[in-house]
């Protein structure tokens, strides 16, 4: 059976796409540039996943059974400077696999929904929230209209599967960007001085990414036809300050650390939120690492990476 990941040379991609090799699957991957790492072996299609012919022609020919839909532009501060990104890159993807999907179904369906569609709140983010969404970035934005787009497709293809999984922050190996990569960036360029974007009270959840994968295949498995969402990702928090002391301590380094007065790091950043895992702990899922030790694992990850590279 073959599975295509589109969008699977992104950070999460490239550690889905991981895990999916150690499987018996044909795997077939599309994005508009391969893996930097140079190490995934399947096959692979360059091409945007904006244009819905190429990504039809690509259903059309691989015919598989699972989608994982993992395009986006996941830098929601460059996308506050340049909307394009994220109504291109995340919006129209997931237009594009819609009227895809439409024409070539598949069984199954993974979607990387986000945290983000939701903005600000004052109580645990819920699958089931009476809250109307309010998402203060357009990375947000563009992933709460791709549920919608994707609802559509379910009202048209009630027989497939799709799974919404909303990430909490995501850290570990192979990321392009975030706190724990930015921190280790400039500690390596200076290890005696750290700039911190906003007050470091931001506090959040963060979820290592090979716990991140393991939950889509566990909900996968599991999901019947329709939609499933679910929230995957710790239930304690950590702040941005203990952020910095885990990276710090992984570098052996002191620096002297320099915060800003803003609560927030950029414009549309959520300075604090949490998430309801009710149903993910329900259906017998738990993620292991506290948000603190997937931060300090990420950073080690990541440090072992450069050095290596």
């Amino acid at each position: 059976m073959r599975d295509l990941v589109v969008g699977g040379s992104g950070f999460v991609g490239r550690n889905l796409v991981r895990r999916l090799e150690n499987s018996s699957r044909e795997l077939v991957v599309i994005d508009r540039a391969p893996d930097s790492t140079g190490t995934f072996q399947g096959t692979f299609i360059e091409g945007d996943a904006q244009d819905p012919e190429f990504v039809a022609s690509v259903l059309r020919d691989v015919r598989p059974e699972t989608v994982y839909h993992l395009a986006a532009n996941s830098d929601i501060a460059s996308g506050i400077e340049d909307a394009s990104l994220d109504f291109g890159d995340t919006l129209m993807t997931t237009v594009a696999l819609r009227d895809s999907l439409a024409r070539h179904p598949a069984t199954k369906l993974v979607f990387a929904s986000s945290s983000a569609i939701f903005g600000t709140s004052n109580s645990p983010l819920s699958e089931e929230s009476a809250e109307l969404p309010n998402p203060l970035s357009w990375y947000g934005k563009a992933k709460l209209a791709s549920e919608y787009v994707l609802e559509s497709l379910a009202a048209t293809q009630p027989e497939m599967t799709i799974v919404m999984v909303r990430f909490p922050n995501v850290v570990g190996p192979l990321a392009t960007h975030g706190v724990v990569f930015d921190f280790i960036r400039k500690l390596q360029r200076d290890p005696s001085r750290l700039n911190v974007l906003g007050d470091g009270n931001q506090t959040k959840p963060y979820v290592h990414v090979s716990e991140l994968v393991e939950g889509i295949d566990f909900f996968l498995k599991r999901a019947a036809a329709g939609i499933t969402r679910v929230n995957i990702g710790p239930r304690d928090l950590v702040d941005v300050k203990g952020i910095v002391a885990e990276v710090c301590s992984a570098l052996d380094v002191s620096p002297d650390v320099f915060y800003e007065d803003s609560p927030v790091g950029w414009i549309g950043d959520v300075p604090r939120y949490e998430f309801d895992t009710t149903k993910m702990l329900e259906a017998g899922f738990s993620v292991k690492l506290s948000s603190r030790e997937a931060v300090r694992r990420a950073a080690e990850d990541l440090i072992e990476e450069w050095a290596i590279a």
